[in-house]
């Protein structure tokens, strides 16, 4: 999904882009720092976009298809629907990984629709710590999923993935009310 939503968004943000520029463009955003992208995965997903209808190549490409880097891509009408089906999921993701990548191009929906989106997955994620004390423990664990030391730690683990979406979630919300806009609770 991420890498989709990486191609949908570099086409939404360029107008138009060929395989490589959208390579140089992940590169200098240093994607590899905060996801698990790999060039490789560009290419297969630019011919699988083109196959669905949602990217197709710009007129002066058409007839020169030399190759994915060498063919520059447009967003289609649906691959635009998609990009924000796309986005609106991964806001709400539990993933930090696909979270990461929604906060990249969140500038395109309204603000008080990316709070409301946060605000979802903020609720989402407070009832895993409940759900996981709930999951039953034992002594001498048949699976590692009933080990008795294992589960408090997913629980802390997950706790602690809360806190930066959340105090994001803060942090716009807050700025939204200096902005004197009260519309968005």
């Amino acid at each position: 999904m991420i890498v989709r939503l990486f191609i949908l968004g570099i086409l939404k943000r360029r107008g138009s882009a060929h395989g490589y520029r959208m390579f140089r463009d992940l590169a200098e955003w240093r994607v590899e720092t905060w996801t698990v992208i790999r060039p490789g995965s560009i290419y297969h997903a630019l011919t699988q976009l083109e196959k669905q209808g949602l990217i197709a190549q710009t007129p002066q490409a058409t007839g020169q298809k030399l190759g994915p880097a060498k063919s520059e891509y447009k967003l289609t009408a649906a691959g635009d629907k998609e990009f924000f089906h796309l986005l609106e999921l991964t806001l709400q993701d539990s993933n930090l990984i696909e979270l990461s990548v929604g906060i990249a191009f969140m500038e395109y929906l309204p603000r008080q629709n990316v709070i409301a989106l946060l605000k979802q997955r903020q609720e989402a994620q407070k009832q895993i710590p409940t759900f996981l004390h709930t999951l039953p423990t034992e002594e001498i664990p048949s699976t590692p999923a009933k080990h008795h030391i294992l589960m408090p730690q997913l629980v802390q683990r997950n706790l602690s993935k809360q806190s930066s979406p959340e105090s994001m979630y803060l942090r716009m919300r807050r700025e939204r009310n200096d902005n004197n806009d009260s519309s968005v609770t």
